[in-house]
């Protein structure tokens, strides 16, 4: 028997209240455990494996000799404190975030989003979006007005969305939720830029219209960056409905946006040339 698989087990159940905490999330049975706990069974292949993802640990770390183990898993305490309580299959998803917070650093700031109105679909709207990070994760707001800027007043639909960014497959997924009505969540698909300055995103986003009937529509995005520091008021003020010919929507973003789907009439794709799309200089 591994007696450092053993001692290891033990020290990752150490961060719960208790065993019978442990075996019901994984929902294995106890007795079995406690059989890997104290050195009478080792665990099968699907068993170590459905272990591993609950701990936040891979199947070589667990392994590992105690020592060396010890201290992994020290340097750690943010993946598991957020991952724990994580149904098994998204733990792996929050510790890829967790574990590229540092890489994620550089989208860090304020960005315009356009993208056709899912609710008006003949105006393009331009949204703010502050992608920002706390000692864990990379989140990000959203402000979106729904109105014409000359039609603005006091009673303008006014939507707030928090959520989260994940690097998944060399792609960035922003998925949000809407905070003020809390009947709307939405994701949007980008690629990320292959190359260190950061000047616009580019990619598709799903979500649903604002109207009664909620019906989940797609539409292509642009990310345009405006820098880590921006005038916040005069920011939101640049929000709201444009005109595709509106001097706010910059020719490149516009020319994405429309540009003809590569594939046929049943899917939309986004194009990953970013040199259509540039930030004003």
């Amino acid at each position: 028997m591994n007696q450092d698989f053993i001692q290891n087990l033990r020290l990752l159940c150490s961060y719960h209240r208790s065993i019978t905490e442990v075996t019901r999330k994984l929902a294995m049975n106890r007795q079995q455990f406690m059989k890997y706990l104290g050195g009478g069974a080792f665990p099968s292949s699907s068993n170590l494996r459905r272990i591993c993802d609950f701990f936040g640990v891979e199947e070589y770390e667990i392994l590992m000799p105690h020592e060396r183990f010890s201290e992994v898993v020290r340097l750690r305490p943010a993946a598991r404190q957020i991952t724990s309580e994580l149904p098994v299959g998204a733990q792996r998803v929050m510790r890829l975030a967790i574990a590229q917070h540092a890489q994620l650093a550089k989208y860090c700031g304020y960005y315009y989003k356009y993208f056709y109105s899912f609710s008006t679909p003949s105006f393009i709207l331009r949204s703010l979006v502050c992608i920002y990070q706390d000692e864990k994760l990379t989140l990000y707001k959203t402000v979106e007005l729904l109105s014409r800027p000359e039609q603005r007043d006091a009673n303008s639909d006014l939507f707030k969305y928090r959520g989260v960014v994940l690097p998944i497959g060399d792609r960035l997924h922003m998925i949000d939720h809407e905070s003020v009505l809390g009947n709307e969540m939405s994701q949007t698909i980008l690629y990320p830029p292959y190359r260190n300055r950061v000047s616009a995103l580019i990619g598709l986003m799903i979500g649903i219209t604002a109207t009664e009937a909620h019906q989940p529509v797609a539409a292509r995005a642009v990310l345009e960056y405006l820098g880590r520091q921006v005038d916040r008021r005069k920011a939101i003020a640049g929000c709201g409905l444009f005109a595709q010919d509106a001097p706010e929507v910059p020719r490149s973003v516009l020319t994405y946006l429309r540009e003809a789907s590569p594939t046929d009439s049943f899917l939309m794709r986004a194009g990953p040339d970013y040199d259509k799309v540039r930030s004003p200089a």
